[in-house]
């Protein structure tokens, strides 16, 4: 599955490699179609439901809630911040998922609960770490 919008900058158990800023991503427009791109990433499934608040890294005055939350269409897995940084800082979205949501005239699919459970545990990786969370030594190798 692919990853977008989960740059070093946010706060998550783990990032996809080579880690990305969002600081490369701004671009110096809004997409034409903002409004609708941004519809699509509120509207992904949701896979992992999270209550955090976090500090946005391009407005220090600014914070967003539930970023670290997980949504997916089923080809591709996002946090759920992505959408306030596409409407409101201009971040950019990778070309192949841009042309596949207009592809899709901006309707999220219907997925099978197998690949929503599936996509979950893909995004827990993010979500929660390698690790699961759960905090490692390396004496836990026995």
């Amino acid at each position: 599955m692919q990853t977008a919008g989960m740059f070093v900058e946010l706060n998550q158990g783990h990032h996809p490699d080579p880690g990305l800023s969002i600081h490369d991503h701004i671009t110096p427009e809004p997409l034409r179609d903002w409004d609708r791109v941004v519809a699509y990433l509120e509207g992904g499934h949701p896979l992992i439901d999270m209550m955090d608040i976090e500090d946005d890294p391009l407005d220090p005055g600014r914070q967003t809630m539930n970023g670290c939350s997980m949504l997916t269409d089923g080809d591709w897995l996002w946090r759920y911040d992505y959408a306030y940084y596409v409407r409101r800082h201009h971040v950019g979205l990778p070309g192949e998922f841009l042309q596949l949501i207009r592809a899709r005239h901006y309707i999220v699919p219907e997925r099978s609960y197998d690949e929503l459970f599936a996509a979950g545990e893909e995004a827990a990786k993010y979500a929660f770490g390698l690790n699961g969370g759960v905090p490692f030594t390396p004496g836990d190798l026995g």
